[in-house]
């Protein structure tokens, strides 16, 4: 039986919890244990500062964890990218204008752009670039400070590039992308890149896998409702919150 009075012993059940990327809400935790929400509360204030979570109205989501870098997830991408590019990749329409993010998924989309593709490739991703060039698409690359995390032009210049396109949809990674907060990102510069991109596009789709859901990175890039359609391998009690708020949900 465990000691719910025990603090140590309230958070080490938490923090099993979020080892398994469970969101932790203060009201069903609270009824579930039979302890007051101002109980829960402490605790989770405790663990953010320890930097185990990142408290958010009505309780506290995993801290995402820091990023390998650009070049160790291109070598070591995750298992399931190339299945979600290929379901990305078939809403590509052939005389599109399509904005494509940076990011070993955006990589891959390029890589198996539709063989009669005609239209016009934006990105501000030199590897996405030249991943797209070498299927033989018409490429524009945005120039500007590359973002080591990421690999992408950032800053005014790259975003002021992006939005001299109209694009007819814009495909984006993800950090994270949580229901209450929408898609986001953990650099600030990367995120208004990516953000001008969905502005100027007539639909804004993002690309991700079932562990991106339910993180929040730093910085919002697009809320719930600025996002037209969903391609992931999420599993379904994961993204009802989504198809609720109107976004297309595509499966792998």
């Amino acid at each position: 039986m465990l000691d719910l009075n025990n603090p140590h012993t309230r958070q080490k059940m938490l923090r099993e919890r979020l080892d398994l990327g469970t969101p932790l809400v203060a009201a069903a935790l609270a009824e579930e244990l039979g302890i007051s929400v101002d109980t829960i509360r402490r605790d989770l204030i405790a663990m953010e500062e320890t930097g185990l979570v990142r408290r958010v109205r009505g309780g506290a989501i995993p801290v995402t964890r820091s990023s390998p870098s650009y070049a160790e997830r291109a070598e070591a991408p995750d298992p399931g990218i190339t299945q979600l590019a290929a379901k990305a990749a078939g809403l590509i329409e052939n005389e599109a204008t399509l904005f494509l993010d940076a990011g070993t998924t955006m990589n891959a989309v390029a890589v198996q752009l539709p063989e009669a593709f005609s239209g016009l490739v934006v990105t501000p991703a030199p590897s996405v670039a030249l991943a797209a060039l070498n299927r033989g698409a018409r490429v524009q690359l945005i120039g500007g400070e590359l973002c080591p995390e990421g690999a992408m032009a950032t800053g005014g210049a790259a975003e002021r590039a992006v939005s001299a396109f109209s694009a007819d949809l814009c495909l984006l990674g993800a950090c994270g992308l949580w229901p209450d907060f929408g898609l986001s990102a953990e650099n600030g510069a990367e995120a208004g890149v990516k953000r001008a991109m969905a502005m100027a596009a007539a639909r804004a789709i993002v690309v991700t896998s079932s562990a991106k859901l339910e993180r929040r990175g730093r910085y919002r890039v697009l809320e719930l409702n600025e996002i037209d359609g969903l391609v992931t391998n999420g599993s379904s009690d994961k993204l009802d919150a989504f198809r609720a708020a109107g976004v297309e949900v595509t499966c792998v």
